[in-house]
């Protein structure tokens, strides 16, 4: 019992540390982030209500019965909420939709307002759990539909992002189908061995991988539009140009957005945000996904593309050309996203720097802006 209690202890004192670590930073408030934070809360809670589920078990006297009745309860209600949770969570990464998450959460908690119902029924009826008169715990004949409510969660998350992990970053993807296993895993060995208790152990290691995943986030990608940053373009290009295959072409495309102070002066800086958010969309969809996309500063875009022939960069800046025409004329933004682009092939056998080629594609970005704005 005491090494249940001291790893469970253990479990949420990392939680916990994390918690405040996340509560400390400015992307609290972003809507991920938030979800992210109620997913620790609600294990912090299980943990510790499970480990006063084991000092209270067959404890003498009346008073330990009924608390230990109390927390039981509260412990079944609390079982799915997380994982109900972690497939909102899930479902956010993927589609970025506030609303879509608002729409789905209601249906998504009816198993969760069920079980509740079942748990607090429980102490008379003894369908979840039942301690009997020496103060003893027992599962309910009801238990396993308890079990299946939250492997409910964890397969509807599975299959919802192996279908579409097309829309969500490869790291990210990666890092929430690793972080489900564990919990998973650990309730099947839980049902099967009665008396052992370390689900929410595994499911506190599992947000674990997902902070560390969070905080590389924070070190390579760009805060307002998720895209990589510059550090990590840097990385990138130095890794590509030192094993490069002999057979492809290493191609940039420095890209600007025109008129963008006059978009913040005209309409504000959540405007100016807000186009910069649309750039990132319009870059992701109409690039292929191996294709590195970074901001590269301010309002300054760069994409690294892998090709084969000149005339694969040639047909692709053709059809971003087209595809922003067409995000135009189908948008009612209240002003139009253009772009100025810059774009050459790097030759590794020129000995020309990282640094020297993007100020090459840097200037022919900004030719392609004066002529077209002489025109």
């Amino acid at each position: 019992m005491f090494s249940y209690i001291e790893i469970n202890l253990i479990a949420a004192t990392i939680l916990i540390i994390i918690f405040f670590n996340m509560r400390n930073k400015k992307e609290k408030y972003l809507y991920d982030q938030k979800l992210f934070m109620l997913i620790l809360f609600f294990n912090i809670l299980i943990l510790i209500v499970d480990t006063a589920t084991w000092v209270l078990n067959m404890k003498s006297g009346d008073p330990a019965r009924y608390m230990n009745i109390i927390s039981n309860t509260v412990y079944y209600i609390l079982n799915p909420v997380p994982c109900m949770l972690w497939s909102v969570y899930a479902d956010f990464q993927i589609n970025k939709d506030i609303k879509r998450v608002k729409k789905i959460s209601l249906p998504l908690s009816l198993p969760v307002l069920f079980n509740a119902v079942l748990a607090l029924l429980s102490p008379a009826t003894g369908l979840l759990f039942y301690v009997d008169s020496n103060n003893v715990y027992y599962r309910g004949k009801l238990f396993l539909l308890m079990c299946l409510i939250c492997y409910f969660y964890f397969v509807y998350t599975f299959v919802m992002l192996v279908s579409r992990k097309d829309r969500i970053d490869r790291r990210q993807y990666t890092a929430l189908i690793a972080s489900a296993f564990p919990p998973f895993l650990s309730a099947v060995f839980q049902i099967m061995f009665y008396g052992i208790s370390v689900i929410w152990i595994c499911m506190a290691f599992s947000l674990l991988i997902v902070f560390i995943n969070i905080q590389n986030n924070r070190l390579y990608t760009d805060y307002l539009t998720g895209l990589y940053n510059r550090r990590q373009l840097d990385n990138y290009l130095y890794q590509k140009i030192k094993s490069r295959v002999q057979s492809k072409y290493l191609a940039g495309i420095m890209i600007d957005v025109d008129s963008f102070k006059q978009i913040n002066d005209l309409y504000g800086h959540t405007a100016g945000d807000n186009a910069l958010i649309c750039v990132a969309e319009i870059l992701k969809k109409n690039f292929r996904k191996d294709d590195f996309i970074a901001r590269y500063g301010g309002d300054e875009f760069v994409v690294v593309m892998e090709i084969m022939e000149e005339s694969e960069l040639i047909s692709m800046i053709r059809r971003l050309k087209e595809y922003i025409e067409v995000y135009n004329s189908k948008n009612d933004i209240p002003y139009e996203i253009s772009l100025s682009i810059g774009y050459d092939i790097y030759k590794t056998k020129s000995g020309v720097s990282i640094q020297k080629f993007y100020k090459h594609i840097d200037k022919l970005m900004y030719e392609d802006k004066r002529g077209r704005a002489v025109s």
